[in-house]
């Protein structure tokens, strides 16, 4: 019973990790963009912490800029790099550094590109830099002395067994694309975002998903449904949860309970008497 009580109480915190990804930043010199951040989130989305790094003041005072997207990113890929990898050391002996495991992703719906580009795009108008898109360990090849923002897009995580090589493969990646750049005191920014097969079953979904809409409501105003549970949803998520609680864990431990205090007996004792006692005489005297 307890058992079931204790997979229950996990249930909000397996939800709450979905469509989550980690957001890690780094600068070989101490910056004033990251030290002024929170120590978590709690409603704020990657995109929404990207443009509160990106669009401060702050932000323009390092000469360049390396925001790195990786689709499908997840905390345990972070977690299950060795030590000595490229963005291990980096996090631990950079001078400022900030690290947030699970941050909310969101899905674009209204353009096709990505809500980095698109704030990488904007920061760069803001502080004067030249947007440069470089493929992993080519860094150098494309970028010049002049400050800049450098977009970095990582192949793509997908499940499989071979993720946790996948990831060090990046990592070695990202290390050959950051050591090749002409700048010193520049801000690195790793965070993760929907994979493509998420976004186009996302998009293809919208479309389906409003023509069924405009269905339903069509039905709707030409045939009305009676009853109760046509018009009012009863058992909700909250309520279910709420009577497996009480029907396997309160009920049988009441149920226990009152057993063991109605076995509960107290034994008569009866005093031994003494030899040749009369409870008649006794009592007439």
């Amino acid at each position: 019973m307890t058992r079931l009580a204790f997979l229950l109480s996990l249930s909000p915190l397996a939800l709450a990790f979905s469509n989550t990804s980690p957001f890690i930043a780094w600068s070989p010199y101490s910056s004033d963009v990251l030290g002024r951040l929170p120590l978590a989130v709690v409603d704020t989305h990657s995109v929404q912490l990207l443009e509160e790094i990106l669009l401060s003041d702050d932000a323009c005072k390092h000469d360049a800029i390396v925001l790195v997207d990786q689709p499908g990113l997840h905390a345990s890929d972070l977690r299950n790099l060795p030590s000595n990898s490229h963005i291990a050391q980096s996090l631990s002996s950079a001078p400022s550094s900030h690290q947030f495991a699970y941050v909310p992703l969101t899905l674009p719906t209204t353009s096709t590109d990505s809500s980095l580009s698109v704030v990488a795009r904007t920061a760069s108008e803001k502080c004067g830099f030249q947007l440069v898109t470089t493929m992993p360990g080519q860094g150098g090849a494309s970028v010049s002395n002049e400050k800049s923002i450098i977009f970095v897009t990582l192949p793509e995580l997908e499940p499989g067994i071979e993720r946790k090589g996948k990831v060090a493969e990046h990592d070695a990646l990202l290390s050959t694309t950051l050591s090749s750049l002409p700048f010193l005191n520049h801000l690195t920014i790793v965070t993760g975002s929907p994979i493509r097969s998420t976004l186009s079953l996302y998009k293809r979904q919208e479309p389906e998903t409003s023509s069924v809409l405009s269905s339903a409501l069509s039905n709707a105003s030409t045939k009305q449904k009676n009853g109760i549970l046509h018009n009012y949803q009863l058992l909700t998520p909250a309520l279910i949860t709420t009577l497996l609680v009480v029907l396997f864990l309160f009920l049988p431990i009441m149920y226990f309970g009152i057993s063991a205090l109605a076995s509960i007996q107290n034994p008569i004792r009866l005093e031994a008497q003494p030899k040749g006692y009369n409870a008649a005489k006794r009592k007439n005297q």
